[in-house]
């Protein structure tokens, strides 16, 4: 030991006299008389090597003799640092009786005893350092007690097994869990802003698990278990919150609760080193900004694994949107949300099984939803190029669109706010608009060219040409207007007064006649009306401007043949330079079919009315011998018939006639 070496080296001295000797023996007496007082014991000992609580008075004297008359404090303190790696060997044996204990509440699966044995694992542990270095606080050196401290806690911690870090784990997690449940209740904060926003500086005071892991310095030698733990409460509570749904704004929320618990948690743990407040809070500022990161990105990840649906439900997912575009701007992942969008679309959207109507509605949700996300439209560019190309393959997409832009509530509100759609060379920046922007720097090469300013203009802009929709569009407004009842058609009126506001009114010409038709019509069916009375309200066209209609085979039973004929005669008196031709398949018919037992009121087409006359000339017949008098097919034949079975008019007979039913069965 130092000591004995310098004392060996104060023998060699010459020195003959009897004092010497004398100090000698002092010397030595003195120092084993030191040596067994800072001799490390062992606590667990029912022996005389239990620890005293002091020293003895002849220790007392011998450690003032050695420090302050001879200078021996280094000697002293190096010995004593010898004995305590010495003695080492017995804190370990008590590691391992505790690790033992742990293994055995681990195959238990016992959480609650491993912290126990964990709180006692550690308050042990620190009664070992506490009891060794009580002897150097004789010494009034705070040096000596920072570095026995500093050598303790890097033998016990080089002595800890590999497991203690899994034991540690399951106590932290244990204890942070408890932590945040105690704020679930806690009111949410506005619904912006960031973690450092939501957190109440100062914080709220949280007590570690146990105080012993400071002083243990646990708490710095295993700070990336710390911040594991931290980070799987944050990932635990993202998931927890954005399970409770899209129309409500988690994130706010998620914020909260990691602000009062993970947070403070670990505030109290660096207040536990012996931090100030203000210390901690300037030293946890960094944290906190990875925190919110992180919890940002579990968030981004939920909500962009779910962007698919969510885009179903919009506009009640509105809030998950808002949630999503606040991730999005914090972690920058826009390449990652448009990857998991679009093998979204493909598994569940692109394929021949989806009906085009509900291709087409997810695709303007989609416009919808990614414009809250990104104005710009980049990620709108980047997700709509394979779902574009998708519909333009679809043979029916025309139509659905016309009917989107007609009859579909989604695009009622486009319609009434949008301006004329752009063609051709529209598209060119217009470098001295004052609302003029650069393109984003993750925009593609053709961003520009191919960015529409709203949702009708998107979807006309999907095929190269708009004439193919002008065309759809005439083709379905005819339609509308065949099917009108009392030349009524201030609705379709509405309808292409809007769509002039979009197209332009010289796309719309064909229409404009159409509805002149209609109105010619009506003033002649009032002077016809006038010079005969007839149930025949027809629909005069000009023929040139309607699409065309294509000739029914159907052969009208005599009673609708003179109904035609007194109508058409009165109508030559009128028009006497111009002839109809009759639409016969076309049009609608009021019934009123009086029975034995009862009256039957019905709207039928023609088909329909001339199964009923022929049924009022005879009350039994084949489908084959209906049809030939018809000249229909025997399909549209068989239908009619159906159609009549749903009032109760007709039975089928099981030799395959139908028969007229003049009382109810």
């Amino acid at each position: 030991m130092a000591l004995v070496a310098a004392l060996s080296a104060w023998d060699d001295t010459p020195s003959t006299s009897v004092e010497g000797a004398k100090r000698y023996d002092e010397l030595s007496r003195a120092t084993q008389l030191v040596h067994e007082w800072l001799y490390p014991k062992d606590i667990a000992s029912t022996t005389t090597e239990a620890p005293r609580t002091s020293e003895t008075p002849e220790q007392a004297a011998a450690l003032r003799y050695l420090t302050v008359e001879r200078g021996c404090t280094a000697e002293l303190f190096k010995d004593f640092l010898d004995m305590v790696h010495a003695r080492f060997y017995l804190v370990r044996r008590d590691i391992g009786r505790y690790m033992g204990r742990l293994q055995e509440t681990e195959a238990l699966s016992v959480v609650v005893q491993t912290d126990e044995v964990m709180k006692e694992m550690l308050e042990r542990l620190v009664l070992w350092q506490r009891t060794w270095g009580l002897p150097l606080r004789r010494f009034n050196d705070a040096k000596l007690l920072n570095t026995y401290t500093s050598t303790f806690q890097s033998l016990l911690h080089a002595s800890l097994p590999p497991k203690f870090l899994d034991y540690l784990h399951t106590f932290l997690t244990a204890s942070l869990a408890s932590v945040s449940t105690s704020f679930t209740d806690a009111p949410a904060p506005p619904a912006h802003g960031d973690l450092l926003q939501s957190v109440p500086m100062p914080h709220r005071k949280i007590p570690p698990p146990s105080p012993h892991l400071a002083r243990l310095a646990i708490f710095l030698r295993y700070s990336s278990t710390f911040m594991n733990v931290a980070l799987a409460e944050i990932e635990r509570v993202a998931k927890e919150e954005a399970e409770k749904g899209w129309d409500v704004r988690c994130l706010s929320r998620a914020r909260q609760r990691v602000g009062d618990g993970v947070v403070n948690w670990l505030a109290g743990m660096m207040e536990g080193q012996g931090h100030g407040l203000e210390a901690v809070q300037v030293a946890m500022r960094s944290m906190f900004s990875r925190f919110d990161y992180y919890l940002c990105k579990c968030f981004f990840e939920i909500r962009t694994d779910e962007l698919f649906s969510i885009i179903i439900d919009y506009p009640e997912s509105i809030s998950a949107l808002e949630d999503l575009r606040e991730c999005l701007f914090k972690v920058d992942q826009r390449t990652l949300l448009v990857e998991k969008l679009q093998a979204a679309n493909l598994k569940r959207l692109l394929h021949p099984g989806a009906d085009t109507k509900d291709v087409l509605a997810q695709y303007i949700s989609t416009i919808r939803c990614l414009r809250i996300l990104d104005p710009p439209g980049v990620l709108l560019h980047k997700v709509a190029g394979p779902i574009r190309a998708h519909l333009r393959d679809r043979p029916d997409t025309i139509k659905h669109i016309v009917a989107a832009l007609v009859d579909g509530e989604e695009l009622q509100d486009e319609n009434e706010v949008g301006g004329l759609l752009r063609q051709g060379n529209d598209d060119v920046e217009d470098f001295s608009d004052p609302k003029w922007e650069p393109e984003p720097v993750d925009a593609a090469p053709e961003f520009r060219s191919g960015k529409a300013g709203d949702i009708v203009s998107t979807l006309v802009s999907i095929y190269e040409t708009r004439e193919v929709i002008i065309t759809e569009l005439q083709i379905l407004l005819a339609q509308r207007l065949l099917a009108v009842k009392d030349y009524d058609a201030v609705k379709e009126i509405r309808i292409i007064e809007l769509l002039k506001l979009r197209f332009g009114e010289q796309a719309l010409q064909v229409c404009d006649v159409m509805l002149k038709d209609m109105a010619d019509s009506k003033r002649i069916d009032d002077r016809i009306q006038g010079d005969i009375k007839t149930s025949l309200h027809p629909l005069i066209l000009s023929n040139r401007f309607w699409p065309d209609i294509q000739i029914s085979s159907l052969h009208l039973p005599p009673k609708l043949q003179a109904l035609q004929r007194d109508y058409e005669a009165a109508f030559n008196q009128f028009k006497p330079d111009k002839h109809l031709r009759w639409m016969q398949h076309l049009g609608t018919a009021r019934l009123r079919l009086e029975m034995e037992d009862r009256v039957i009121e019905a709207e039928a087409d023609p088909v329909q009315a001339a199964i009923a006359e022929m049924l009022e000339s005879q009350a039994e017949w084949t489908v084959s011998d209906l049809a030939e008098r018809l000249d229909l097919p025997d399909k549209m034949v068989r239908d009619g018939l159906v159609f009549w079975t749903g009032f109760g008019l007709v039975k089928e007979d099981k030799g395959g006639k139908w028969r007229l039913l003049e009382r109810e069965e």
